[in-house]
């Protein structure tokens, strides 16, 4: 197996807190966003998410920081982006945690959806993974293989700039759509030769398909893979205080984690079904975003429109046309919203 990539140090990763239920009691005691039992009724929401390491989504579920905040939560899980598309346009769900692609995909197509949220910086939890005993040892081996991807999702972004840097036409390579579990069976009965996938498939076509990583995105430079958590605007408009109250539970994850990191990685392995010593490695390369960044402009994943994100959302939408991945430009004027969360974070400090 190719180890993940280091990291450099991360703010998350400074200390280790020795207490246990004291944590949370610690969390919710003070502090300016300390999330607060509601004074009125719980409000409903309905929250569609994914596998992939989200630490701070896990954490607030798991320690019931939602309820605390004063929500009543409905947690859909989907194995992939593109799905919750449809369901966000039909209200079936009031918030999903999407890649950039798929972000951008449902703008393309008339979703009026803003993000008011970073999850994962996922650059080093995706990538390329092929058979231990295959001939794919780097991914200039890809010619006349066969690739599983989910198309629409960041993945296939990822794969597309691989290609583009190893100088692999797209004639070249068999790829196949199909969801990640799809591709793990596939993989194991050699239908396919490699999937672009994410974690934690990435490590369970290790353990179940005898498999490898050839490469992540985050070692060939690519940083696209960021996933966002994105609600209608209109559902926005007469449901700010359900969004700050999910804001505010992410919050107090946050700081749970940055006392004890453990309480991230071992609630994520418990849900996905990986041992604490493969999810604390998958932490370690892949460390929860900076929450209190996120109204900074000089920050990699902030929500301020113009910086890094802004503009490369707009490079990723361009290439995205160029490849007839979406039909046409997208507005993203409002496609960010960082006024709740300068709202929930006003005063307060990083633990």
């Amino acid at each position: 197996m190719k180890r993940l990539a280091a990291r450099p140090s991360h703010p998350m990763r400074r200390q280790v807190f020795r207490g246990g239920t004291g944590l949370v009691a610690a969390l919710l005691a003070g502090g300016a966003v300390a999330v607060r039992p509601a004074a009125a009724q719980a409000r409903p929401m309905v929250i569609g998410y994914q596998e992939q390491p989200d630490w701070l989504f896990f954490v607030a579920r798991d320690l019931g920081l939602f309820e605390k905040a004063g929500l009543s939560p409905t947690f859909v899980k989907f194995d992939s982006g593109p799905p919750m598309i449809e369901a966000v346009r039909q209200g079936r769900l009031d918030l999903a945690s999407v890649g950039s692609v798929a972000f951008l995909m449902g703008l393309s197509q008339g979703l009026d959806w803003t993000m008011i949220g970073i999850n994962p910086e996922g650059a080093y939890a995706q990538g390329l993974v092929a058979h231990k005993d295959g001939k794919i040892l780097t991914p200039t081996d890809l010619k006349g293989k066969r690739v599983g991807l989910v198309q629409g999702a960041t993945a296939q972004f990822g794969f597309l700039m691989m290609m583009r840097q190893h100088g692999i036409r797209a004639e070249q390579v068999t790829v196949i759509n199909m969801a990640p579990e799809t591709q793990l069976r596939a993989l194991e009965a050699r239908q396919i030769d490699a999937a672009m996938v994410w974690e934690p498939w990435m490590h369970r076509m290790i353990r179940n398909g005898n498999a490898r990583i050839i490469e992540t995105e985050g070692n060939l430079g690519i940083y696209t893979n960021v996933d966002c958590y994105s609600v209608r605007r209109d559902w926005l408009s007469t449901h700010r205080e359900t969004a700050l109250r999910f804001l505010r539970a992410l919050v107090v994850a946050n700081d749970a984690v940055s006392k004890d990191h453990k309480v991230a990685f071992q609630a994520w392995a418990r849900d996905v079904g990986l041992n604490n010593a493969d999810a604390e490695a998958i932490y370690n390369a892949v460390p929860p975003p900076l929450i209190y960044e996120w109204t900074n402009p000089r920050y990699t994943y902030s929500l301020v429109k113009g910086a890094p994100l802004y503009r490369r959302l707009g490079y990723l939408a361009a290439y995205l046309i160029r490849e007839k991945i979406i039909s046409g430009p997208v507005d993203l004027d409002n496609a960010m919203d960082m006024s709740l969360i300068a709202e929930v974070l006003k005063g307060r400090k990083p633990p």
